[in-house]
């Protein structure tokens, strides 16, 4: 019985030693897939050598992972076949004794089963599940410790890798797809979820997530979404004298005009303040606008509002005239109004915030009319309906109404009562909303929300 057990041990410990090599490679793969790469080219700039070997084996991970996938598969063929050969043998002779048919038949057939289920639960243990806790744990020194290794290693197995992925390209080939052993990069989604649950345990600020956000819609907006509409710019005409411009530019704070000839349609150019300070100190009162403005930038209403930004960077602007389809003035738009897009409002000494809205009660606000439609959903918990045909509750309000409105009229859309509390010139201002009763409902549905796109509203 000694010379049996003497015999089993260093089987036994073989067997050990395959799963221990086993949960290396798996803790080394999952080390290198969680660690930060920031971190890492951090290293590498501060001329770390096992740094650089980890970023070049990230600059490749299809030979890294593939080669660790071999070396997990070759050992766990090593590991069973140790146990089958050697284990699964020694515990069929006592098996085959017991005094049972059943079990003394199948002795063999048994004692595999056994071994299988004992070596799998070992190797989940010791090669899967505890290596990966630690390499999740403790990524960047797993990484930094065995990059060396794992290098030589890659460059070894190069040629064992070729022929895996050869071959396994040949069987998937047929359905239009290749081997890939990399991981596949996150999508625009999966970002946001992440961005979402970092902020859920504190590890991002609501500021830091507001803003990373922005990122991600910053390359889907368009110059209209974010321009100053034209009602709204600030310009002067080619004729103006120059009191007239520095008026202009002192009233408004700006330090960048449009200039126009007979309509703002025509723009012809852009003053910047600061070139109207050599004419002040030579006090020349007698200035043709001409001399002194610039060439304006024109875009389309929509230009991608990432593109614009990488034009203005590039042509070292900072304003952009939009034009509208038909070739008319539809605004402006300059740097801030892009960087705000990331950041939120930016104010200077010469802003004035409006508040968008003033909260009354549950039921009560007073908007402004350039809220947007999504803003004032989202701070009301309204269900107003969102339309290409107008941004703000402004333009939507004046949709309900069909004509322009007086102060004091009021229109109810669904549940909600829009009145308008004050006009800017021929523009809504200001709007009181008030959230009533749901109405009663006409052929089963509220009166005033859509229906098959057509819209019902009252007018008071």
């Amino acid at each position: 019985m000694g010379a049996e057990t003497d015999s089993i041990a260093p089987r036994l410990l073989l067997i050990l030693a395959f799963i221990l090599i086993n949960g290396f490679f798996a803790m080394v793969e999952i080390a290198f897939v969680s660690v930060r790469r920031t971190r890492i080219k951090q290293l590498v700039e501060e001329g770390s050598r096992a740094a650089q070997n980890v970023q070049k084996l990230l600059e490749s991970p299809t030979l890294f992972i593939a080669t660790v996938q071999i070396c997990i598969t070759l050992v766990g063929f090593l590991a069973s076949a140790a146990a089958a050969v050697t284990v699964a043998n020694k515990l069929a002779e006592p098996l085959s004794k017991i005094d049972l048919k059943f079990v003394s038949d199948n002795a063999l057939s048994i004692s595999v089963l056994i071994v299988t289920l004992a070596v799998g639960f070992v190797t989940l243990v010791f090669g899967e599940v505890a290596p990966k806790s630690i390499a999740m744990r403790y990524a960047e020194q797993i990484s930094l410790r065995f990059a060396g290794v794992m290098k030589l290693l890659s460059f070894l197995m190069l040629p064992a890798v070729k022929v895996v992925s050869f071959s396994a390209d040949l069987v998937v080939k047929p359905f239009g797809t290749h081997v890939r052993f990399s991981t596949p990069m996150l999508t625009e989604e999966e970002l946001k979820l992440l961005v979402e649950a970092g902020e859920e345990e504190g590890v991002l600020e609501e500021e830091e997530k507001e803003m990373i956000h922005s990122i991600f819609e910053f390359t889907d907006t368009v110059a209209r979404q974010v321009m100053v509409p034209r009602i709204d710019m600030k310009c002067v005409e080619v004729t103006a004298e120059l009191d007239e411009l520095l008026e202009t530019i002192m009233k408004y704070g700006h330090s960048r005009i449009p200039v126009y000839e007979e309509n703002v349609d025509n723009i012809l150019g852009v003053v910047h303040a600061k070139d109207l300070l050599p004419v002040l100190k030579e006090d020349l009162r007698e200035v043709d606008i001409r001399d002194v403005m610039r060439p304006a930038y024109f875009i389309p209403e929509t230009k991608k509002i990432d593109e614009l930004l990488a034009e203005f960077k590039r042509s070292k602007i900072q304003m952009a005239i939009v034009r509208d389809e038909y070739g008319g003035t539809a605004g402006l738009v300059t740097l801030e109004d892009l960087l705000e897009e990331i950041v939120g409002d930016i104010m200077d000494e010469y802003d004035f915030e409006e508040p968008l809205i003033e909260i009354v009660d549950s039921d009560h606000a007073v908007v402004s009319a350039r809220i947007s439609v999504d803003d004032l959903n989202e701070q009301m918990g309204l269900d107003i309906p969102e339309s290409e045909d107008y941004e703000t509750i402004g333009g939507f309000i004046f949709g309900l109404f069909g004509r322009q409105p007086e102060e004091g009229e009021s229109v109810t859309y669904g549940n909600v009562v829009f009145t308008v509390k004050s006009l800017d010139g021929n523009r809504l201002h200001k709007i009181a909303v008030e959230r009533i009763a749901e109405p009663e409902l006409e052929n089963g549905e509220a009166k005033g929300f859509r229906n098959g796109g057509n819209n019902r509203a009252d007018v008071g």
